[in-house]
């Protein structure tokens, strides 16, 4: 059984998507996805040996051998272009999974869905769907151990420039205000606040990051009201 925030990726997939899930480490949310669907293909990629290993254990536990295929590769490079329709990439670092992305056009250029599920740099990645024309369809939070996880749906598409708001909080959440909204803003309040502390500290050196730090917090409180 998957913990809320896998969860809320894997409800994030298209139903009769095949898909492959990048970092799979236990490979829990690929099982998931093809417990889901087993008429689909899902593959579990990683790029290291030993979460490849705990992977195939964790497959061949849930009596699912040879129903999902595991493979080490770098990111999308474990990938053939067309071969599945969508592509997980959760619990890592927003700039890492756009990286990621960036590394292999000629996979995610035949794509048709994007989830992912950034632990931090959410403008980074944001901007990096919207410069590369992928349309953020949906968004939700999911809390575990008192953590606030943003979950993100992209799909080809151009759309409007995001604002500064929309690539922090998300243009779909700032809309839809699901009920973990106030917590989600709190959490980057919180982020924002120890970065201004540490500025503080810095001197005249700091100031214009200072300033636009704190112009920043004023920013985000606006929407607590």
């Amino acid at each position: 059984m998957l913990d809320d925030r896998l969860q809320a990726v894997a409800d994030f997939v298209p139903p009769a998507s095949s898909v492959a899930d990048i970092g799979t480490d236990h490979a829990y949310l690929a099982i998931e996805l093809y417990k889901a669907n087993n008429d689909r293909l899902v593959i579990a990629a990683d790029l290291n040996e030993g979460p490849c290993q705990a992977a195939r254990r964790t497959i061949a536990d849930a009596g699912l051998n040879g129903e999902i295929e595991v493979r080490q590769g770098d990111g999308l490079a474990a990938l053939k272009p067309g071969e599945v329709e969508t592509v997980c990439i959760a619990g890592m670092g927003g700039k890492l999974e756009a990286d990621i992305l960036a590394a292999q056009p000629q996979v995610v250029e035949q794509l048709k869905c994007l989830v992912l599920q950034p632990q931090n740099g959410f403008e980074y990645l944001r901007q990096w769907l919207y410069d590369h024309k992928w349309h953020i369809e949906d968004e939700t939070l999911a809390k575990v151990d008192g953590r606030v996880y943003q979950i993100i749906r992209a799909v080809p598409g151009e759309t409007a420039p995001l604002t500064e708001p929309e690539l922090i909080l998300g243009p779909v959440l700032i809309k839809k205000r699901p009920l973990l909204f106030k917590d989600h803003v709190e959490n980057n309040l919180e982020q924002l606040e120890k970065i201004r502390q540490g500025l503080k500290k810095g001197g005249e050196q700091t100031r214009g990051k200072l300033a636009e730090t704190e112009a920043r917090i004023k920013l985000l409180e606006g929407y607590l009201k």
